[in-house]
């Protein structure tokens, strides 16, 4: 009997709610979650099949994002995205949880680069979605429909990768703003919101430090002298080129016990809505992706207490300096002790977990009260 043959038949037999462990690295995120005996799939891992001349490549859901960087990098290859978190984070759980990445190659995001899973569901039954090609059309999109559920309505046990060749430059490059006054901030953001140019940036801030812009910079050596010249046509000064392999600390290191929050809005209301985070929240790490609209803020443990005063306070200091369009939150760590609140589901989502899951036995969501905050959607 194979590993995931075996892993069906526990599923199957249980009599107890499950919580899926790959590395470890993210049991904090998403939820909050009921308490439950832990699933590891941590021996689910290695290369299923790899075909470099395809830049497509099949592995067991437990191979670490260093693993898969490893293998790949021996035929100039790669992932095109590092998600926040740490290189011993696993496959699976990048594409459980759609795992967010600063600064990705092309732009991508987890869903554009996941061809198909093989899958566990809740009944114990093995199920592949999608495909070991690129182009895949048979079906429903059963790959998106796993990719960001949190291991909910199955346990991704092998996910296909569409992957890229790597560029003869791929750097990132780290500058300070020759401003950091509020006025230069206004005239900044609206400069980095209406860029077109193929330059993935964000606004990046260490608590009570000064805004830094941070470019990845890819491609021939002629495209990558383009992309830093335009880079520096925003008015920025000690301009550092960092590999991309060099940025897990400052960049995608999240502490356990931080609360990490997302929040977006229309990409027009950039300057008051920056402004209101980095007043609100002080003492975090906040970054602004300009193309998305979208604020993400690592908080410390000890801002738990204040969470939803100061999330109160951005929405107020957003909208008294003039900001007309509604924000959006999601909680990705820290939710239960951060800002409890209930988790409705609509028809068609009770629909889907009943027919992948029907006991709920996998990754249970905790009963948990509402929140006082009306404007924080998750």
């Amino acid at each position: 009997m194979s590993d995931v043959d075996q892993l069906a038949a526990r599923i199957r037999e249980t009599r107890e709610p499950l919580r899926i462990v790959g590395g470890g690295t993210w049991l904090h995120g998403g939820g909050p979650w009921a308490d439950a005996l832990p699933l590891p799939l941590d021996h689910l891992r290695g290369v299923v099949e790899y075909t470099p001349g395809d830049l497509v490549i099949t592995v067991a859901a437990g191979t670490t994002l260093a693993e898969l960087a490893a293998t790949t990098a021996e035929h100039a290859q790669m992932f095109a995205l590092a998600p926040y978190g740490t290189p011993h984070a696993t496959i699976g759980a990048v594409v459980a949880t759609a795992a967010p990445a600063p600064l990705a190659f092309g732009d991508y995001t987890v869903r554009d680069l996941v061809l198909g899973v093989q899958v566990v569901t809740g009944r114990g039954d093995i199920t592949r979605a999608g495909g070991r090609v690129v182009k895949n059309v048979a079906g429903f999109d059963l790959v998106r429909l796993h990719t960001g559920a949190f291991g909910t309505l199955g346990v991704i046990t092998e996910v296909s990768l569409r992957l890229h060749a790597r560029p003869a430059v791929d750097i990132l490059v780290v500058s300070t703003l020759r401003r950091t006054d509020d006025g230069a901030l206004g005239e900044l953001l609206p400069q980095l919101v209406a860029n077109r140019a193929p330059l993935p940036m964000l606004l990046h801030r260490a608590p009570d430090g000064v805004p830094q812009l941070w470019g990845r910079v890819s491609g021939n050596p002629a495209r990558a002298d383009a992309l830093r010249q335009h880079l520096r046509a925003f008015g920025v000064v000690d301009a550092v080129d960092l590999p991309v392999e060099r940025v897990d600390g400052p960049l995608h290191h999240t502490p356990h016990d931080a609360i990490v929050f997302r929040a977006r809005t229309h990409r027009s209301d950039a300057v008051p809505f920056v402004r209101a985070g980095f007043e609100a929240f002080p003492h975090g790490t906040l970054t602004y992706d300009p193309a998305r609209g979208s604020l993400r803020a690592v908080l410390p443990a000890a801002a738990r207490d204040s969470f939803e005063h100061d999330l109160d306070t951005m929405h107020r200091l957003a909208a008294v300096n003039g900001a007309m369009h509604p924000i959006s939150v999601v909680i990705d760590q820290g939710r239960s002790a951060a800002a409890p609140h209930s988790t409705p589901r609509t028809a068609l989502e009770v629909g889907v977990k009943h027919a992948l899951d029907p006991r709920d036995v996998l990754n249970r969501l905790a009963a948990i009260s509402p929140t006082t905050l009306g404007h924080a959607h998750v």
